[in-house]
């Protein structure tokens, strides 16, 4: 395949994304905040590693800190970065590109549509562990999943472009009519980021670990219900919000509530590093709608509180007891 595809944001998803597109046959250029990661993409090659067996694969990609790299001809623009970056992206690429948005929040989309002319709002539904500026963990064999449509509605030739060039690259792709539908739903499914990062890792096989997901997931769903926010998936590949909370009401059962692979969020690497949060950002988004329609949503509040301790006291990951972030 020679088609091309630029990538901007080298974080845990932007690799991901880079490594199976390569793998596809796909000319990537990665498009990283500081120069010295740039360079080593370049010089090196990307590594994508496998959780399980820890087997390595090596792909070429070309490599730039600049967005004057981007050739607005070659192939879409995927925008992996962080939520506060985007308007910044989509500033410097004013009026000649069409932007994919991969951002976890809701608000990408109206925002990059401020400076460019079209914007394809993306749901990456994969856990993947950037380890270093030039390597990253994923379960490449296994086909990823994403959720892509025009913003703010509807379809076009464009988005069955971008939907083949990831098909063919191993990604399980559904196109949404209603993007913001779907990105509703990945926000309330992150909010079990911040306790699947916070909570020692014994506790993940407790009744406690399990209930305050399916809290979390509760107050979501009444907060969006009574702000009259629809968080409905697109088609039957991935659960609704009520599914997803008896999905993990049932986990001990299937004895699934713990992860046995060696991937991390990217709470648990924040926290890790003492990076930037974004997980803090979803619980207030949920909490803002709460109060906005005399919602209750204590477990959403306790866990921010928690992930907000965390970071400022340099804890770091798995620091809590599954019960302390439940409201006493």
């Amino acid at each position: 395949m020679s088609e091309a595809a630029s990538v901007v944001g080298a974080g845990s998803v932007g690799l991901a994304l880079a490594a199976r597109l390569a793998r596809g046959g796909v000319r990537v250029l990665l498009v990283t905040r500081r120069p010295e990661a740039a360079r080593l993409l370049a010089l090196r090659g990307l590594v994508a590693e496998d959780p399980a067996g820890g087997a390595r694969r090596g792909f070429a990609v070309r490599a730039s800190a600049s967005l004057l790299a981007l050739d607005p001809e070659a192939g879409p623009v995927f925008v992996c970065t962080r939520v506060a970056d985007v308007a910044g992206v989509a500033r410097g690429l004013s009026g000649r590109h069409t932007l994919v948005t991969l951002q976890n929040d809701v608000v990408s989309e109206q925002v990059a549509a401020r400076f460019v002319p079209r914007v394809i709002g993306g749901v990456w539904r994969e856990t993947v562990t950037r380890v270093a500026d030039d390597h990253v963990r994923l379960q490449l064999d296994r086909p990823g999943r994403a959720v892509i449509g025009l913003h703010p509605r509807g379809r076009s030739a464009e988005v069955e472009g971008v939907a083949a060039l990831l098909r063919h690259a191993g990604v399980d792709v559904s196109i949404s009519e209603v993007i913001a539908s779907d990105k509703w739903l990945k926000l309330c499914l992150n909010l079990m980021s911040a306790p699947n990062a916070l909570v020692r890792r014994p506790d993940h096989t407790t009744d406690e670990f399990v209930e305050l997901k399916v809290r979390l997931l509760e107050e979501a769903r009444d907060a969006l219900a009574a702000a009259g926010v629809n968080a409905t998936p697109c088609d039957a590949r991935d659960r609704t919000l009520d599914a997803e909370i008896r999905f993990q009401r049932e986990a001990l059962a299937r004895g699934t509530s713990a992860r046995p692979l060696p991937l991390y969020n990217q709470v648990w690497t924040s926290l890790r590093h003492g990076s930037a949060l974004e997980a803090d950002g979803y619980h207030q988004r949920i909490l803002a709608l709460a109060r906005a329609h005399d919602v209750s949503a204590p477990t959403n509040a306790r866990v921010l509180e928690r992930l907000l301790e965390a970071a400022r006291r340099a804890l770091g990951p798995e620091c809590f007891a599954a019960r302390e972030l439940l409201p006493s």
